[in-house]
């Protein structure tokens, strides 16, 4: 009997311990990630939403960036206002701050700010800085259906798209916004145009092609499901929100038999075929587009997606003819970067996501890169700003904000959230008491047994400091 209670007790752990892992990749809801109750969508400017079909909150509740334009904040005032939070046990001694003026850029407190730390997820910032000045963030990613070398053969052309719908497209989201069932009904009637009922499905990866997996992501990480392959082609039920849900070991052969079943939906026999390269003039069957990039970069950014961020990220980098390898898309984003005139002394990339061990960033590099938004010097960045999550509303921040100790700034903080076993890490922008938009950056390394859960918190309390800070000259 002792025996098994023994043994009940260890499965405990291990499944607990398997779901703080999770948690720690920014990946699955849950009671310890995610407040019980459903928090409503905070649709950005744009075509469409990336939260679920709900009334937004009102402008009083979750503060427009471009509305807020208090009076400057004194550095000595806004560096008084934070000590205690600063102070708190569960940072790490070495913790990188750095805080800023998000009009005039102006620095008002900063610590370690040139440490080349460990970001996690934070890492996404550049990448999207990168994406956002290279693709046009308006137009959408397009899959198409293309006649083949002969009569029952035809081609699913993938278009960069990773968040297909199985069945119909939902016009009111991100996710799932373009739909196979679509795609399906209109080749099929082209098809029948042709007197044609069956077909042999090949598909074309020759845009923007790469590995399954970043070089130096864990083999057990992706296995686990904690991130979905990298692919230029995927279902929306695909992505890696649960693990309960395994991710596909080949995204595009996925996504390429759920073709296959929506025809055979439609009428018309089909099958599966190898991979092929489209002639560039053969007739297109039928097409559908996904929401416009900045809202599925803004997904990506919400969702905390390490597959998609890096898929994009190549997309982006194959459009400057730059190959899909980990190494050449890490180095082309830090030449993005550099070419923009960012110093990045201190930046390591091991991936475009944050995932891979050995990537460092300072804190500095972080908020000179939301500095270029929030100051209006960069346009691009400026809208890709409006889709990060929002604290206590939506994507990775919808459970964060919601204490009594910081529930005051829901609403308030936008920012991208970074989190691994000993990493947490935030960066983004709030809305003081004073109406004055800082721009914030802060990492906290640190070894902790139990995971970053109190240092979340310490750091949510710190960006909570600011948003009070009634810090005038």
């Amino acid at each position: 009997m002792g025996k098994r209670v023994a043994a009940a007790a260890a499965a405990v752990v291990v499944l607990a311990v398997g779901y703080e892992a999770l948690d720690v990749y920014d990946v699955l809801p849950g009671p310890l990630t995610r407040a019980a109750a459903a928090r409503p969508a905070v649709p950005a400017p744009g075509k469409t939403s990336v939260g679920p079909s709900v009334p937004a909150p009102t402008p009083a509740t979750v503060s427009p960036i471009a509305a807020a334009d208090g009076p400057q904040q004194d550095p000595a005032k806004v560096k008084a206002q934070v000590a205690a939070a600063l102070g708190k046990p569960d940072l790490a001694k070495k913790l990188g701050v750095v805080v800023a003026d998000g009009k005039t850029g102006q620095v008002l407190l900063q610590q370690h700010e040139n440490a080349a730390m460990t970001p996690a997820s934070t890492t996404k910032l550049l990448s999207a800085w990168a994406i956002g000045n290279t693709l046009d963030l308006n137009k959408p990613l397009t899959t198409k259906v293309v006649n083949g070398s002969t009569q029952h053969r035809i081609v699913l052309v993938a278009g960069g798209d990773t968040a297909l719908n199985p069945g119909t497209g939902d016009p009111e989201h991100v996710n799932g916004h373009a739909g196979l069932a679509d795609l399906a009904a209109q080749v099929a009637a082209s098809l029948r145009k042709a007197g044609t009922t069956s077909v042999t499905v090949g598909v074309d990866t020759s845009y923007a092609p790469g590995p399954l997996t970043a070089k130096h992501w864990d083999p057990d990480v992706v296995a686990a499901g904690y991130t979905a392959r990298i692919a230029q082609l995927g279902l929306s039920t695909e992505r890696a929100t649960d693990p309960a849900r395994p991710t596909p070991a080949d995204p595009v052969a996925s996504t390429q038999q759920a073709f296959v079943k929506a025809l055979a939906e439609q009428g018309i026999t089909a099958k599966a075929g190898g991979t092929v390269t489209a002639a560039g003039d053969a007739k297109v069957l039928g097409a559908v587009q996904s929401s416009p990039l900045l809202d599925v970069l803004g997904n990506a950014l919400q969702a905390s997606d390490n597959a998609m961020i890096e898929s994009l990220a190549r997309q982006a980098a194959f459009h400057d003819g730059v190959g899909g390898s980990t190494a050449d898309v890490t180095g082309w984003v830090e030449k993005t970067l550099k070419d923009a005139g960012f110093d990045l002394r201190g930046v390591e990339l091991a991936d475009v996501c944050g995932l891979s061990d050995g990537t460092t960033i300072p804190p500095r590099v972080l908020a000179d890169v939301l500095l270029s938004g929030t100051t209006g010097k960069n346009k691009p960045f400026a809208e890709v700003l409006t889709r990060l999550s929002v604290g206590g509303y939506n994507g990775t921040l919808d459970n964060r904000f919601l204490q009594p100790s910081n529930d005051s700034a829901a609403g308030d903080v936008r920012a991208k959230t970074g989190s691994l076993t000993h990493v947490a890490s935030l960066a983004g922008t709030v809305i003081t008491a004073d109406d004055r938009v800082l721009v914030f950056a802060i990492i906290s390394n640190a070894a902790k047994s139990w995971g970053p859960y109190g240092t979340r918190a310490a750091i949510d309390d710190f960006v909570a400091a600011l948003q009070k800070c009634g810090c005038s000259k």
